[in-house]
């Protein structure tokens, strides 16, 4: 444990210095939160792999494959995996043409103010759960490793998260993100060596390890129906989630951006096929544990390596929360602050309210991670508020020509509406008169009533405001640069 905590301090003082050093190079919020516009395919590439690969892919998946065998990829793996598909193909050059800096901004220049200010507010409350998901994480791994109070590893654990990502912001969070991606692939390749070796050594291991578990272990279709409507619910959310979109939207040029998406697509895979194995391997080495991952690494009779794959853990964490907490501050300073508030701002003023915005994101987030102790469902809440509210609207923009003013409130409104309800009656405010669907079911209702809702707006613009007709060339979605 001694040797763990010299490597977390450290870990912390490096990562200190950097956001210090990378502070300098911020001079706008273009800088702090883009990076200037700046980055080739392989660091974008990178940094979206670390903020995504954060507890639940790590922590999350090995217990689901722990617990449940192959059925367990339906929880974090298989939706990955055709998120990051299905963003390369479809969402990675559009969104690379945007001019604008946040999601919300590109929102207002087709559905207007209201709309801007809709998915702000939605853009934050996801976030903040997405950010109090991490902190579920982090506050355990301080509890089970050095013993804290879980309030108190909580608090401890974000103060050092927010200490760096406050400073250098987006530049500071692709240094990081780069280094943390390498220490996260190092760590698991100790642990995947260590499952391997200590489960696997003879023909005989293999035999009991392929016949020794419960019925339904090697069961990929096992509880399908549940696991469907959860993939369903992270697909349409991650796709076109607001990391991926301030991700794609650093690089130079779109076709970057598709180059980025192939590649982090490539990394996850690689990254994902050893969970897979260390979390079917682990039913072998480890009983029914919360964290058997930690339970892993705690086993290793190195000390070295036992640390080193605490500290993969410790970041993969600490990369999924300081993107999150990014995107959070993005939307508070320029979507709300400047929007609203301060349009003529000056960087200086701008650059300090983001400062600012980045502890303030986290408050929020820590009552959730305190009330709340499961990962999943505090993930999947999260996502169901974009994958419900959002879904209909972005895709909207980025394929439709003129979408419909109308079109993109109505489908926000509609689907934050039913998260909204489901979320009283989930947490028993409301009593459940309608027989209202659970989660991940719930999904399914938010996305079709924003979808009905969009529908109608676009019927409405085609049908009764129709938007008049020009000689002119066609012409350009205002905010989308022409392909480089």
């Amino acid at each position: 444990m001694t040797l763990s905590l010299f490597f977390l301090i450290a870990y912390f003082a490096i990562i200190l210095m950097v956001a210090r050093f990378f502070s300098r190079r911020v001079e706008n919020l273009k800088d702090f939160f883009l990076a200037g516009r700046s980055l080739g395919a392989l660091p974008v590439a990178l940094t979206f792999v670390a903020s995504w690969f954060g507890a639940a892919s790590t922590m999350g998946s090995i217990n689901a494959f722990h617990d449940q065998g192959l059925s367990g990829a339906w929880q974090i793996v298989i939706p990955s995996v055709l998120s990051f598909v299905i963003i390369t193909l479809f969402m990675a050059k559009p969104v690379a043409r945007q001019s604008f800096m946040s999601q919300p901004e590109a929102i207002e220049a087709h559905y207007g103010k209201a709309g801007r200010l809709l998915l702000a507010l939605i853009i934050i409350a996801s976030t903040t759960v997405l950010i109090g998901s991490q902190m579920v994480v982090a506050g355990k791994f301080f509890q089970m490793v050095f013993g804290l109070d879980i309030t108190w590893a909580t608090v401890l654990s974000t103060a050092a998260v927010v200490s760096y990502a406050m400073w250098g912001g987006y530049f500071t969070v692709v240094v990081t993100d780069i280094t943390q991606v390498a220490f996260i692939t190092v760590g698991f390749l100790i642990l995947l060596a260590f499952t391997t070796s200590h489960t696997l050594p003879d023909g005989a291991a293999w035999r009991h390890f392929l016949t020794s578990h419960s019925t339904g272990f090697w069961d990929i279709t096992q509880g399908w129906r549940h696991n469907i409507f959860l993939t369903f619910t992270f697909v349409l959310a991650w796709c076109i989630a607001p990391e991926m979109w301030q991700r794609m939207s650093s690089t130079r040029n779109p076709d970057l951006a598709f180059k980025a998406g192939w590649q982090a697509t490539l990394m996850m895979a690689f990254l994902f096929s050893m969970i897979i194995v260390i979390g079917l391997l682990s039913a072998q080495l480890i009983g029914k544990n919360e964290a058997v991952l930690i339970a892993l690494a705690q086993q290793i009779p190195h000390p070295l390596l036992s640390a080193l794959v605490l500290l993969g853990f410790l970041s993969a964490v600490t990369s999924t929360m300081d993107s999150s907490m990014n995107i959070g501050s993005l939307t508070l300073t320029r979507d709300v602050y400047q929007g609203f508030f301060r349009p003529n701002a000056s960087n200086r003023e701008l650059l300090w309210v983001g400062r600012l915005a980045t502890v303030l994101i986290v408050l929020p987030a820590m009552a959730i991670a305190l009330y709340y102790q499961d990962l999943i469902k505090i993930l999947w809440i999260s996502a169901d508020i974009y994958a419900s509210s959002m879904f209909f609207p972005v895709v909207g923009m980025l394929y439709l020509k003129h979408p419909g003013r109308w079109s993109g409130i109505l489908g926000m409104v509609c689907g934050a509406s039913v998260v909204f309800i489901s979320a009283l009656i989930q947490n028993h405010v409301l009593p459940n008169w309608f027989l209202w669907p659970d989660w991940p079911y719930s999904t399914l209702l938010g996305v079709g009533c924003s979808g009905l809702g969009f529908g109608i707006g676009h019927w409405f613009l085609r049908n009764i405001n129709p938007p008049k007709r020009t000689n002119t060339a066609k012409q350009p979605i205002p905010g989308i640069q022409a392909t480089s």
